[in-house]
């Protein structure tokens, strides 16, 4: 984030007006050792924010392929999205398209969809904070990872724009383990682990998500209901109160009143991936974790951290995930791609794991290209 416009950095844009800032507060995790995170209040941005082409850019061949870029803050997401499929010279490029207005952006006369395996992770993470269910028990864990069809939600609640996972590394990292397929719905099976497991007669499922995901908990707790045949209550979290429950969630001074949460994560890697998804949910400095230290985990991971030859830390870290599965230290879902509305005369590339425009150019019959032969 830059505060300030200026002549600032060596990428292949340069700051010319506007910034874009953020808020944020502390938590902490643990106090020894320490460890904490941050947590984003607010995000400030200027209505407009001016990116120039650095053309002294160190690598010409990458770009910049473009001269000016220019962030429209002050439209909603809603007025980008209808401006990109239905006028020129508006808006370009629309990020964070969701899944059920792909539809529309496909059959528009004037955008296209772009999308692109991402690095996120959409996970349930067990309370095993929790003393009247004992989620400890990997039975009652695998039980739930049973209960559910992965290929129906991402078709009805992703709109087909998600990946399957076996645990949480995506299929298209370099650390993703060979071999290793998620797992599918086997009704009787997980009845009888949930059974085995001493899961309490009548007892309701708590399942809670924030209200973007919504329409997809509603599905899942549907799912597990009929598989196992139990109750299932759904807690819905807005904005403000996401903030609250990131905050407990990392400083874990309070225990959560229900019983799986469903949460989207990123991060940005190309190998490693435990380093930010894995250890972030069951590390001892997790942020997301929820529930006592893991000590096998951790010792897993500090073999990974340790590795100084990358061959031997890929190695590690798709034990890590293997790990992961076998236990089935969460209830893994999916990997939901990036979205995208771009002008049908853009050509974005997209990156997996972060919004990058150096590699963008324009057709000769983009808008820009008429605005500049009749300034000439």
């Amino acid at each position: 984030m830059l505060d300030a416009p200026g002549p600032w950095g060596t990428g292949p844009f340069n700051l010319t007006q506007g910034y874009s800032s953020i808020q944020n507060i502390q938590a902490i995790i643990n106090k020894d050792p320490f460890s904490s995170t941050w947590i984003t209040q607010q995000e400030e941005r200027t209505p407009l924010v001016v990116l120039e082409a650095n053309r002294q850019y160190w690598d010409p061949s990458r770009g910049p392929k473009v001269s000016r870029v220019v962030f429209k803050n002050d439209l909603s997401k809603e007025d980008a999205l209808r401006l990109c499929m239905t006028t020129e010279g508006q808006v370009d490029i629309v990020t964070q398209v969701k899944p059920e207005n792909a539809k529309k952006v496909r059959t528009s006369e004037y955008a296209k969809l772009v999308h692109v395996d991402g690095n996120k992770v959409f996970v349930g993470l067990f309370n095993r904070f929790k003393r009247d269910v004992d989620f400890s028990d990997d039975n009652l864990r695998l039980a739930f990872n049973l209960a559910i069809e992965r290929e129906t939600i991402i078709q009805k609640g992703f709109y087909g724009y998600a990946k399957s996972v076996p645990a949480l590394t995506p299929q298209w990292a370099v650390d993703f383990p060979e071999g290793l397929t998620a797992r599918g719905c086997h009704a009787n099976r997980a009845r009888n682990l949930l059974k085995s497991s001493g899961w309490r007669q009548g007892r309701k499922l708590k399942v809670a998500t924030t209200i973007e995901f919504q329409h997809i908990a509603t599905i899942i707790a549907s799912q597990i209901q009929d598989t196992l045949q139990i109750g299932v209550e759904v807690t819905i979290y807005n904005y403000h109160d996401n903030l609250k429950l990131r905050r407990m969630l990392a400083e874990k001074k309070f225990v959560p009143t229900w019983d799986i949460l469903l949460i989207r994560s990123s991060a940005l890697f190309l190998e490693g991936t435990p380093a930010f998804f894995h250890r972030e949910f069951f590390g001892s400095d997790g942020a997301l974790r929820v529930g006592p230290k893991n000590e096998e985990f951790d010792q897993l991971f500090n073999k990974m951290v340790a590795q100084t030859d990358q061959s031997k830390l890929i190695s590690v870290a798709k034990e890590i995930d293997r790990y992961a599965f076998k236990e089935s230290l969460g209830l893994f879902i999916c990997s939901p791609q990036d979205l995208y509305a771009v002008n049908r005369h853009v050509n974005f590339l997209p990156y997996r794991t972060t919004f990058e425009l150096a590699d963008t150019n324009v057709t000769d019959s983009h808008w820009s290209r008429g605005f500049q032969e009749g300034n000439k």
